[in-house]
C-alpha cells in the first residue's frame, strides 16, 4: 500500500512563514540581551586579570631587586661590624630602581638620594606615607655573644665575636646559643620592603583581599597604605667581628613618640684612653707616660675627618705636608725658601 499524503491548502505555507517571520525579531532581542550580560560579566573580569597580571610582574620585578639589595647590604654589614647604619644605606641605594627614571644620570642620582632617604623614613618625599623599610639581624644573637662574646681588641667598650683564625678555632657548641664560633661568625639578615601597589584596579583590589585575610600583625599597615610586604633573607660569612652593640640597635622596635632613640650609635666608637683619661695614649711626645691629645681634634687615628665631606683648608685639614728643612746651599745655587704647608686631605 502506498502512503496517502496530506493535501495542504494554499494558506498553510503563508500562516507558516508568517509565524518565522515574528520568531526572528524575538529570537534577536534575546540574543543581543545574552551578550549583554556576558559583555557585563567577562570584561570587568578579563581587566581584572590582565591588570592584576602586570602588577604580579611588578612585583615579581621588587622581589628581585629585594633579593639582590638584601645580599649587598649583608656583605657590607660583613665588613663593617654588622653595623645596622652602612647595611641600610647601601639598601636604600640598591633598592633605587624601584622609583625607575629616564635613564640619564641625572635621574639616577635622583633615585638614590631619595630612596636612601626613604629607608627609614615613615613620609616619603613626595608626601605619601608608607612603613618604612625594616631591617633585622637573624644571625648572630644575643646568646651567641653570651658564648663567645669576648672584648674587642680594636675598640674599647665592645662585646664582639672574634673573627681571626676560625679554622684553627675551637668547634665547641656553646650552652646557650647552641653555636659554636663558626656559626656566629654568619651574619643573617632580614629585610622587609613595603612594595606600594600602583596598578590601577589590581593593586587596591590585592592589597583589601590580603587585608582581610591577614591575621592581625605588624604587616597590616602595609597593606593599610596600599602596599604588600616583601621579605628577603641574606646569610654571608662574617669579614670584620661582628659588635653586640650592632645586633641590639637593629633590632630594636622604632619609637612609637618623636622622641629620639636613646641607643648609641655603634659607629661611635670610644677611643682608647690612657690611665690619666688622654684621648691618645700613643702620642707619648713628653715621655712623662702620658698620652698627648691631637693638634686637630677633627682629625681621628688614621688623620681622615669625622665628616665625610673634608674642607682642604688650612683650618680644617688633617694631613698636612711638612714644610722642608731649609739647606744651607742648594746645588741649583742661592738658599731655596722652603714651600708652605699644603693640605692634601
Amino acid at each position: 500500500m502506498t502512503p496517502r499524503r496530506r493535501s495542504r491548502s494554499p494558506g498553510d505555507g503563508a500562516a507558516s512563514r508568517s509565524a518565522r517571520r515574528s520568531a526572528r525579531p524575538l529570537a534577536a532581542c534575546r540574543e543581543g540581551g545574552a551578550s549583554t550580560v556576558e559583555t557585563i560579566i567577562v570584561v570587568p573580569l578579563l581587566m581584572f586579570l590582565g591588570l592584576g597580571t602586570v602588577q604580579a610582574g611588578l612585583i615579581y620585578h621588587a622581589k628581585t631587586i629585594l633579593n639582590y639589595a638584601t645580599l649587598e647590604a649583608a656583605r657590607t654589614g660583613a665588613t663593617r661590624n654588622a653595623q645596622p647604619g652602612p647595611m641600610r644605606k647601601e639598601l636604600g641605594a640598591r633598592l633605587a630602581p624601584l622609583l625607575g627614571g629616564d635613564g640619564s644620570l641625572e635621574m639616577a642620582s635622583v633615585a638614590i638620594a631619595r630612596s636612601i632617604v626613604e629607608i627609614d623614613s615613615p613620609v616619603n618625599l613626595d608626601g605619601s606615607v608608607g612603613p618604612p623599610t625594616r631591617l633585622n639581624i637573624l644571625n648572630p644573637t644575643e646568646a651567641s655573644f653570651a658564648d663567645h662574646g669576648k672584648p674587642s681588641l680594636e675598640v674599647t667598650n665592645r662585646t664582639v665575636i672574634p673573627n681571626s683564625h676560625l679554622r684553627h678555632q675551637s668547634r665547641a657548641t656553646g650552652a646557650t646559643s647552641g653555636q659554636s664560633l663558626q656559626d656566629a661568625n654568619l651574619l643573617k639578615i632580614e629585610v622587609t620592603h613595603g612594595f606600594e601597589l600602583k596598578v590601577p584596579f589590581a593593586g587596591r583590589m590585592i592589597a583589601n583581599l590580603m587585608r582581610v585575610g591577614t591575621i592581625p600583625s605588624g604587616d597590616t599597615i602595609y597593606y593599610q597604605t596600599n602596599r604588600i610586604p616583601l621579605k628577603s633573607v641574606a646569610t654571608v660569612r662574617m669579614q670584620s667581628e661582628a659588635w653586640s652593640e650592632s645586633v641590639t640597635v637593629a633590632n630594636a622596635a622604632p619609637p612609637a613618640t618623636g622622641t629620639p632613640d636613646t641607643l648609641a650609635d655603634p659607629a661611635d666608637a670610644t677611643p682608647p684612653t690612657d690611665a690619666e683619661g688622654d684621648p691618645n695614649p700613643q702620642d707619648d711626645a713628653d715621655g712623662d707616660g702620658q698620652g698627648e691629645p691631637d693638634e686637630d681634634p677633627s682629625c681621628g687615628a688614621d688623620g681622615l675627618g669625622s665628616s665625610p665631606v673634608l674642607i682642604a683648608t688650612p683650618t680644617n685639614a688633617c694631613l698636612v705636608d711638612q714644610p722642608i728643612a731649609p739647606v744651607a746651599s742648594s746645588p741649583f745655587g742661592g738658599d731655596d725658601e722652603p714651600p708652605p704647608a699644603s693640605p692634601i686631605c
